[in-house]
């Protein structure tokens, strides 16, 4: 029964109206909001099929990003490996589509294997130089207990802020799978943003299922407390199971620098 009605939920964010394919495995729709001219992308983990990562964005949209400066959505399938091996995703045609938005940061949320899709998408727009550039320094990353191919030094101080988030159920003393490399990527880049920890308490995860708090980053209560479920974890969003979004209240500005301080005057001879 629950698997046919996600079945029907997943036809019915399939047709919904505005989204438009702009790359293999991108597609992007305008909210139609005025004033506001932020972006927001999520990058789906290994798997994620399309309409799944769809389903994502729209409600993180919904329950977080519809009362703050967002007005373009992209959603991007997950990678058909875990390690993204074939270059299958079209971030070329992301980035030019990116430039033909003028004004407002550009927010990206990557979980797992995405994060790799997202790097390449750092690197095409690095490449571009010029309003490549200028878009990376617009741009806040959390990379979702993800991973570190493809993101250098160089890429990270270019962006406005990056950040490294993995889950913690307090309850059970579990971590999600890739807390680790998160811990190790934060401490590496902490003057951009550095890392996040999530409360996951929540979750209702079993003990020693990093898994299952893997997708705790994508809704706040998985649906299978033993491990991940991909299709239900990025469509099934009720009011039991909302998306995680708490990652989301990070600042997106870099903290003010200090003016330096007024030199003191030479004493008199």
């Amino acid at each position: 029964m629950i698997g046919a009605l996600l079945a029907f939920v997943s036809t019915l964010w399939t047709a919904a109206p505005g989204w438009t394919a702009v790359g293999a495995g991108v597609s992007c729709r305008d909210t139609g909001r005025t004033g506001v001219y932020g972006t927001f992308i999520a990058y789906g983990g290994w798997g994620v099929k399309e309409a799944w990562a769809r389903a994502w964005v729209d409600e993180i949209y919904r329950t977080a990003l519809s009362r703050r400066g967002i007005r373009y959505l992209c959603a991007v399938r997950g990678p058909a490996e875990v390690d993204y091996a074939g270059r299958e995703i079209g971030n070329a045609a992301l980035a030019s589509h990116l430039l033909t938005r003028q004004r407002g940061l550009v927010i990206i949320a990557a979980h797992s294997s995405g994060s790799f899709v997202a790097h390449e998408l750092f690197a095409e727009l690095a490449a571009m130089e010029g309003r490549g550039l200028a878009l990376l320094r617009r741009t806040v990353y959390y990379d979702l207990d993800g991973g570190e191919s493809g993101l250098t030094p160089e890429i990270v101080a270019r962006l406005r802020r990056a950040y490294f988030v993995y889950a913690d159920d307090s309850t059970t003393g579990t971590l999600s799978a890739n807390a680790a490399t998160m811990m190790a990527l934060g401490a590496r880049y902490a003057s951009a943003g550095g890392v996040l920890e999530v409360n996951a308490a929540r979750s209702g995860c079993a003990a020693g299922a990093k898994w299952c708090l893997h997708d705790a980053l994508v809704t706040e209560r998985p649906h299978n407390p033993e491990t991940f479920d991909l299709e239900k974890d990025y469509q099934g969003f009720l009011p039991d199971r909302p998306a995680a979004v708490a990652y989301l209240s990070a600042p997106w500005n870099p903290p003010a620098i200090p003016p330096p301080a007024p030199k003191t005057p030479p004493a008199p001879p």
